[in-house]
C-alpha cells in the first residue's frame, strides 16, 4: 500500500511539472519610479507573459529607466520575436489616464503567440552534454 501511494505521489507531482499556471485574471495596480500608479492585465502564462492596459496595448518594464513603456516588436539574432521597450511611459506624475500614444505600432495577438510558441520550442529543445569524464 505504501508503494502504490509513492508511486502516485511521485506521478502527480510529474504532472504538475508540465501544467503552465494562467496569470492573474484581474486588474493589478503598478506604480512607475515617480510614484504615479495605473492599473493593467498581467496575461500569459509562466513560459511568456505581458502586462495589457484596458484598451489592449502592451506594456514592457524599462531596465535602464524602470518605468514602465508601450512595447515595440524586435527580433533577436535568432529572427525570434520579443518585446521591448519603446521609451514612451504609460504615465508619467500629474497625469490622470494613461497615454494612447499613436506612434507606438499595437502589438497583436498572433505577434504574441508567435513570442510565446518560441518560448516553448526553446524549453522543449533542450540539449544535454555529457560530462567530460564519462565514457
Amino acid at each position: 500500500m505504501k508503494l502504490i501511494s509513492l508511486i502516485i505521489v511521485l506521478l502527480s507531482g510529474f504532472a504538475l511539472n508540465l501544467m503552465a499556471v494562467p496569470a492573474a485574471p484581474y486588474l493589478i495596480t503598478f506604480a512607475q519610479p515617480d510614484g504615479s500608479t495605473f492599473q493593467a492585465h498581467l496575461r500569459g502564462d509562466e513560459n511568456f507573459s505581458w502586462i495589457e492596459t484596458e484598451n489592449k496595448q502592451v506594456l514592457v518594464k524599462s531596465k535602464t529607466s524602470g518605468f514602465f513603456e508601450f512595447a515595440l516588436l524586435q527580433e533577436d539574432a535568432e529572427k525570434n520575436l520579443m518585446l521591448v521597450p519603446s521609451g514612451i511611459p504609460v504615465i508619467q506624475r500629474g497625469q490622470s489616464a494613461l497615454r494612447t500614444d499613436s506612434d507606438v505600432p499595437n502589438v497583436t495577438r498572433a505577434q504574441l503567440g508567435k513570442i510565446w510558441q518560441s518560448r516553448i520550442a526553446a524549453k522543449r529543445n533542450i540539449k544535454l552534454i555529457p560530462a567530460k569524464n564519462s565514457p
